[in-house]
């Protein structure tokens, strides 16, 4: 995968985190104090987080080689912003097939099921998106 690529999927997997991370977040703060699920809920909301800090990290690392191939004016630096960069759309409907599978696969009311079903919206949004731009490109 060559960096502009591998730029926009660690921005793709973040925003998808963090996205996550709000939609689990919320839902554990309509919850009443000795809720069972508070613990589930708080231990996933810890596991993503450390995956997050882990695309932060790779994030960074993938600038600074981004930064260097540019600077260097080297045939394999990114051209566009990660935003521009296009993800293939059969990657994002892949993904959001496996979330949909996750979702009806996961036990009702549980971390799994939030956080699947926050993942399946936020990809039913990059699909949208993406089906849009490629409309609209000549």
């Amino acid at each position: 995968m060559d960096t502009a690529h591998a730029l926009r999927a660690t921005s793709d997997a973040l925003l998808r985190d963090l996205d996550v991370l709000v939609a689990i977040e919320e839902e554990k703060r309509t919850l009443q104090p000795g809720d069972p699920r508070l613990i589930e809920l708080a231990d996933r909301v810890d596991s993503i987080a450390h995956r997050v800090l882990g695309g932060t990290t790779r994030q960074a690392a993938l600038t600074k080689i981004a930064t260097a191939q540019v600077e260097a004016g080297t045939t394999d630096a990114p051209e566009a912003s990660i935003e521009e960069t296009a993800r293939p759309i059969q990657a994002i409907l892949s993904e959001w097939r496996d979330a949909e599978r996750r979702a009806a696969a996961a036990e009702p009311g549980s971390a799994d099921a939030a956080e699947a079903t926050a993942l399946v919206e936020r990809l039913r949004t990059e699909y949208r998106s993406a089906q849009e731009a490629a409309h609209r490109k000549p």
